[in-house]
């Protein structure tokens, strides 16, 4: 299997009516720009959003400002690798201005048989402001289809080289109503009404573009990488998987789900058996900005925590319509990438160590939330990908409302019965289709509360056995936002529901908000907030689904305290503000763990995540657990000896500063 280059940039090259396009291409400069940014891979555009070819077409249309006849792909492909750059590419599939307009046939289009765009207006004027991020939706199968496949023939045959093609815009959308795709639905005799059949038809006429797509690229190079973007890469579209040769995480963390959203992503596909990216850019905001630049620092972190999930990275640019390379880019990317280039060789193919197994689904607002609560109470964690995953882990998380499919169902029974320890959040544990659980627990689902709001109240506060002030949890009744999953059980009650007055009404409210508690007794509700039974513990609320959304800090609080009831057995246990993040994991061909410690805080300013002030913390207290003997600690790429010690078989050792990231080698 070919490896993928790990300091990568995507070039961009959607490109408007300008005239003089590729005027200032100068190879030289190109090439500068490449070896300032310290590149080893540069995705080239071969057909933009807008519709147009960057090279000699019989198939499509050359851009009309680019001079008759030029391949400026090719140029680029072809100075990318006289100095050792790979470079796949690029040719967009799902968004295409100028086929849009041309062959209307091939819009993609609604129930109602609207044509269907992101962020278009069907009705506009060519005098209409434009709106940002504004295509036309095209089909992929029908007439479009046999385009793409002759697009994509041609540009296999006129290179000689072909690295790889990225293919985007490939799974935004996931059923179609146009002529083509409703007369096939009727041949294959689905009904175009039923929205089922609608989506059966999509996959299956997806399905075969993918393969044909592939067969025309392996048939000339058989060794080109190949990626299906804008859905390739998720988690809950497994089914579009095997058609990549490698994944690509598109994530911009600034605008597109904050800088959180990777580490669940890269833990998933780490275990899929192909090299994985993590997908950042340059740009302050999004894809396209012309003149917006991320800081250099803000670039090195992140390049730094795609390293921490052991992905490569490729960051996004877009070249000016003449030409030139952007050299204060290159800059920006050339600081990251040369603090990348000091540090990559400790952070791939490596395993997991996290002995706590999460379960991720086909939600990924849920699957975030999880993440999202775990980064930050510095638990460390790994994915469950099938029922036989389960003995892997000393304790599996259940997150809120995931439901179970027979064969886990019958795995998490036997997972119980050997000892195995489970935390339920809200909703979860259930099977597919009806309200009982999946697996053998001492617990009986009741359903919903009939509040729209309630509270839970612990009798004790957990600082007062710590003496940890980051412990302290209020006992007084705690709102949340949204009501609790009842259920009947004989076991230890960790936490009480405390019902309000009543539900929020026209008829009948009580302040700005939400209506306060009952203090009679009989408001504490006889179903618990929390309740073990041996090792199982059942949480009423959805505690990550409301830590995600609205950030409570005594919902974290809260939830690392369920959790640490029955989870006693961490690999790693590091002592940071909420804001750090760690992923430990071990690469055995070298004898060795790594220990990634990152800190940075997130300033939200107004759309945009931005990362500006990098503070420095101190004497950080780490503890690990692994059963080796650890016979040295190093930090990386300082290359310093950091003294530790070993008590009742626990590495313990202090950091004495970090900013931004810290590497630590542990041979043993």
């Amino acid at each position: 299997m070919r490896r993928m280059p790990s300091r990568q940039v995507h070039l961009d090259f959607h490109t408007g009516p300008i005239a003089g396009i590729g005027s200032h291409f100068d190879k030289k400069q190109f090439q500068e720009a490449l070896k300032l940014g310290h590149i080893n891979s540069m995705t080239v555009f071969g057909k933009c959003h807008h519709g147009y070819h960057y090279f000699p077409t019989q198939v499509g249309t050359l851009h009309p400002g680019l001079e008759p006849g030029r391949d400026l792909a090719g140029e680029m492909m072809d100075a990318c690798h006289e100095i050792g750059v790979f470079a796949p590419l690029y040719l967009t599939l799902g968004w295409s201005a100028l086929d849009a307009e041309q062959h209307p046939e091939w819009v993609a289009r609604d129930k109602n048989g609207a044509k269907m765009g992101n962020n278009f207006d069907f009705l506009a004027t060519p005098d209409t402001p434009k709106p940002e991020c504004s295509w036309v939706h095209l089909c992929s199968a029908g007439g479009y289809r046999d385009y793409l496949y002759a697009m994509t023939r041609e540009a296999c045959e006129r290179y000689e080289r072909l690295d790889g093609i990225f293919f985007d815009i490939v799974f935004v959308y996931d059923v179609c109503y146009c002529d083509a795709c409703v007369k096939g639905m009727r041949e294959m005799g689905l009904d175009p009404a039923n929205e089922a059949d609608a989506k059966q038809y999509y996959a299956i006429q997806k399905k075969i573009t993918l393969e044909g797509l592939n067969a025309i690229i392996k048939e000339t190079h058989p060794d080109a990488t190949i990626f299906y973007n804008s859905g390739g890469a998720e988690m809950h579209m497994p089914q579009w998987h095997d058609y990549n040769t490698h994944f690509e995480m598109e994530d911009l963390p600034t605008v597109w789900g904050g800088y959180d959203k990777l580490p669940i992503r890269a833990r998933y596909f780490s275990r899929k058996g192909k090299d994985y990216l993590g997908m950042t850019g340059k740009f302050h905001r999004a894809w396209g900005e012309f003149g917006g630049y991320k800081t250099p620092e803000a670039l090195t972190y992140e390049c730094a925590a795609m390293l921490a999930s052991g992905a490569r990275i490729s960051t996004g640019d877009q070249m000016h319509p003449d030409g030139h390379m952007d050299l204060e880019t290159y800059k920006h990317i050339g600081q990251a990438y040369s603090y990348v280039e000091q540090i990559e060789d400790y952070c791939f193919d490596t395993t997991e160590t996290a002995r706590l197994g999460v379960m991720v689904g086909t939600n990924p607002m849920a699957n975030e939330a999880v993440s999202k609560i775990l980064l930050d109470c510095q638990i460390d964690f790994d994915i469950v990908h099938s029922p036989e995953d389960l003995d892997r882990f000393d304790t599996i998380l259940l997150p809120d409302n995931y439901r179970l499919d027979e064969a886990f169902g019958a795995a998490f029974t036997a997972y119980a019965k050997k000892g195995g320890k489970i935390l339920m959040l809200g909703g979860s544990g259930l099977k597919e289709t009806e309200d009982t659980f999946a697996f053998d627990v001492p617990f009986t689902y009741e359903g919903r509360s009939a509040y729209d709001k309630d509270f839970f109240k612990i009798a004790e506060d957990p600082a007062e056995k710590s003496g940890q002030d980051k412990d302290h949890i209020p006992t007084s009744p705690i709102l949340c936002y949204s009501s609790a999953h009842q259920i009947k059980a004989e076991g230890t009650v960790l936490a009480q529901i405390v019902d309000p007055y009543f539900s929020r009404t026209y008829g009948q409210y009580c302040s700005h908000y939400n209506t306060p508690y009952s203090t009679e007794e009989e408001a504490v509700s006889a179903y618990p907030a929390a309740v073990r039974c041996g090792n199982i513990i059942y949480v009423a609320h959805e505690l990550t689904t409301l830590y995600r959304t609205y950030g409570n800090v005594f919902h974290r609080r809260y939830f690392k305290w369920l959790l640490t009831q029955l989870y006693k057995n961490e690999a790693v246990h590091v002592d940071m503000p909420a804001q750090g993040r760690i992923h430990f994991v071990k690469r055995e061909q070298d004898s060795m763990y790594v220990l990634h410690l990152l800190y940075a805080t997130p300033i939200q300013r107004g759309q945009v995540a931005v990362l500006e002030d990098f503070q420095t913390i101190t004497d950080i207290p780490v503890t690990i657990d692994v059963p080796e003997t650890i016979r040295s600690i190093k930090l990386v790429p300082q290359q310093e000896e950091l003294p530790f010690t070993v008590e009742d078989g626990l590495v313990r050792f202090t950091l004495p500063k970090l900013k931004m990231h810290q590497m630590l080698v542990l041979e043993y």
